[in-house]
């Protein structure tokens, strides 16, 4: 007999025009329960079942989205080959345990999660993996003195730093002066950006040094396309399951593969 992988479905996401209207409809007429809710989701319970609807108002969120419960995210890493999946980036945390973004053979995008932790692993904020502020809320807070230090020790500006070797060790320095829970690079990449977002906090290291590829203006079209509503928050591709995705659907329109930095270089051209 096969060995079940996709439990059930643990959540399903929908994206309504407002959300009291939304709760009271699902609540009133449609009968599932209120859990909890905020300014921006609510989550409900179907009465048959612990399957969650998360209703939401939020445009960084996929207007449909549903979770595959399993039992755990990191074996099935760890068994992505024997079970044909591809994983968009490894496993994160969320509450109570793990969650990824994989394509089965065909092409189709499934989201995965699991509860196999006794304690919360993150602060989950509902937002899927793949998403631009995707994974957790950031566990630990930024220390400013020592991501000063790396970043001047470096000597590169913020726009010539991801995806390269310099950043990994600015993230090295940094993690390596931290105490547990270390930070992700997502989350070192948010702490630096909102370093650079109050003046007069990071040094002035002049231009970026790398200098994007030429690519024609059929490519640049595709690639605004590939981008859409998120050409408007660049600074904060870096390091997500989105960014990942847009650069293997870019190279796929490539005869030459074009590095993840390069992509980005491009990128933060084409929003300014």
């Amino acid at each position: 007999m096969i060995r079940p992988v996709l439990r059930k479905i643990d959540r399903i996401l929908l994206r309504i025009p407002s959300l009291p209207a939304g709760v009271r409809y699902y609540t009133d007429t449609l009968g599932l329960q209120l859990l909890k809710q905020d300014h921006r989701l609510a989550s409900l319970k179907f009465p048959d079942s612990d399957t969650e609807l998360i209703l939401h108002t939020d445009p960084d969120l996929p207007a449909e989205a549903t979770y595959y419960r399993v039992d755990d995210v990191r074996d099935f890493y760890t068994r992505r080959a024997e079970l044909k999946m591809t994983f968009v980036s490894p496993p994160s945390p969320v509450s109570r345990g793990w969650r990824a973004t994989v394509k089965d053979p065909f092409g189709n995008v499934l989201l995965i999660i699991d509860r196999c932790a006794d304690q919360p692993l993150a602060i989950e904020d509902a937002k899927p993996a793949g998403s631009l502020f995707a994974g957790v809320v950031p566990r630990v807070a930024a220390r400013k003195s020592e991501l000063i230090a790396a970043y001047e020790k470096i000597g590169r500006t913020a726009d010539d730093l991801p995806y390269t070797p310099h950043f990994e060790t600015l993230y090295r320095i940094y993690i390596d002066a931290m105490p547990d829970p270390k930070p992700t690079r997502s989350e070192t990449w948010r702490h630096l950006l909102n370093l650079r977002k109050k003046k007069g906090i990071l040094p002035k290291l002049g231009k970026a040094r790398s200098i994007p590829p030429e690519i024609s203006p059929e490519d640049r079209d595709r690639l605004l396309a590939m981008l859409g509503e998120d050409i408007g928050k660049r600074d904060r591709l870096p390091y997500t399951d989105r960014f990942d995705a847009l650069v293997d659907e870019f190279n796929k329109t490539q005869q030459r593969p074009i590095s993840p930095h390069m992509v980005w270089r491009l990128v933060a051209t084409l929003a300014k």
